[in-house]
């Protein structure tokens, strides 16, 4: 069972088929309508011929599924029987008690290991006997309680060719009691017309991880784009095929399929990729998630980012990208570039430039990094210039303290990325 809430105040917590209120504890299990697909049942306790007639037919069946044909005869039931199943993965144990208007009766069984359960299905049998109009027969199990807590269901109502419900939420696999009241009314078939059986497996309600994930290029180029690859895997949350995966780009709500590396989708650990537009300048949010083929999906999704910037070229003369290049203190030193985007078209909006800066490093020392970083500026009204088709040129007026000094220089563009970095050598 989940580890419960605990809080000396006040908590409510509505679930979506429960709803229970404590000033102690918040209880997480959900209760459903029928079976889920694909669940894997392991262990059952049947209980049987309500008639009590006394003709030696077995009235209990418990064990691993499918279940023993033969099992506990010596129960007699009443109009109203209190019923407990639990099992111990300590030792391994299956067992029931039942608490009859005439004693009290038990039996358990060694199963051994079940390995991973969190999923409970109850069967309620009711085929009637006859089925005749005159004859009232009703069979239910009420006041449902797992390991100790009420489930929302107060009654659950046997009818014709049998109803089910499915409980889920809950962490079994170290142990679990399941207890509640089989009341029955008029005239009981023998045999196994009706009957209430509790069903134990394990059911694969988890969606597939997302990991390793990455795009590249990364900064994508403006109207361009860049290339996401992640794997999918379902092997450490249920172990299930993966049969989709799909991304959605800056929060968008809409969902695109990525492409299975392998060409199909088949496994339960996939190689996917996908192309992804780069129009939207500056950071880009990506999200994935992949859905199995019991329809569990990633939750919440993972996401991850990537840049969209410009296609830079330079720098132009006199400044030379990948050398230390050399100035004099107090000068103007013109600073050329270009900027387009992954079609060859030029940039020709001046807020493309956020700033222009520089930081002190070691002359000599070709590893440096960012530190006391300042913001540059141009020479008069003339700091930065449009020269068309995309050319730009950033008059930088040094001062005479930079003289004798090595800097690193660099421009910042409105997509948030910077330009490759420059070394100067002042004289």
């Amino acid at each position: 069972m989940k580890q419960a809430v605990t809080n000396s105040l006040f908590k409510l917590t509505a679930i979506t088929s429960l709803v229970w209120i404590s000033s102690m504890d918040v209880y997480a299990a959900e209760v459903s309508s029928g079976a889920i697909e694909g669940a894997d049942l392991k262990a059952a306790v049947r209980y049987r011929h309500m008639n009590g007639n006394g003709n030696g037919m077995p009235r209990v069946l418990l064990g691993k599924i499918p279940l023993p044909s033969a099992g506990l005869t010596n129960v007699r039931w009443g109009s109203s029987n209190h019923i407990k199943y639990s099992f111990d993965a300590g030792t391994g144990n299956l067992a029931t008690v039942i608490k009859t208007p005439s004693g009290t009766v038990s039996t358990s069984k060694n199963v051994g290991e079940l390995g991973e359960l969190n999923y409970i299905l109850l069967n309620v049998q009711r085929n009637g006997h006859p089925p005749r109009p005159d004859i009232v027969n009703e069979i239910s199990l009420e006041n449902v309680k797992l390991n100790g807590e009420p489930l929302s269901n107060n009654k659950f109502q046997g009818i014709a060719s049998g109803a089910s419900w499915s409980v889920t939420g809950e962490n079994l696999t170290e142990s679990f009691e399941v207890e509640g009241d089989i009341v029955l009314v008029g005239q009981q078939p023998g045999s196994d017309n009706n009957h209430i059986q509790i069903n134990v497996g394990y059911v694969d309600q988890t969606g597939p991880k997302i990991d390793q994930i990455g795009i590249n290029p990364n900064p994508a180029i403006l109207n361009g784009s860049t290339t996401l690859r992640a794997t999918v895997s379902d092997a450490d949350t249920g172990n299930s095929n993966i049969i989709s995966a799909e991304y959605s780009l800056n929060d968008s709500g809409s969902w695109a399929l990525m492409t299975a590396q392998d060409g199909n989708y088949d496994n339960s650990i996939e190689e996917v990729i996908a192309e992804l537009p780069a129009t939207q300048l500056g950071a880009n949010k990506v999200c994935m998630r992949g859905t199995d083929d019991k329809g569990n999906i990633t939750t919440p999704p993972t996401c991850s980012t990537f840049m969209v910037t410009y296609q830079f070229e330079g720098f132009n003369e006199p400044v030379t990208a990948g050398l230390v290049n050399s100035a004099k203190a107090a000068q103007t030193v013109p600073v050329k570039w270009r900027l387009t985007d992954a079609n060859g078209l030029p940039i020709e909006d001046s807020a493309s430039f956020a700033g222009f800066y520089s930081y002190p490093i070691e002359c000599g020392n070709s590893e440096h990094s960012p530190h006391d970083v300042v913001e540059e500026y141009g020479s008069g009204n003339s700091g930065l210039i449009y020269k068309g088709d995309g050319q730009w040129q950033y008059n930088w007026k040094t001062p005479k303290n930079y003289k004798d000094t090595c800097r690193a220089m660099y421009v910042e563009f409105n997509s948030g990325t910077i330009s490759p970095i420059v070394v100067f050598d002042f004289k």
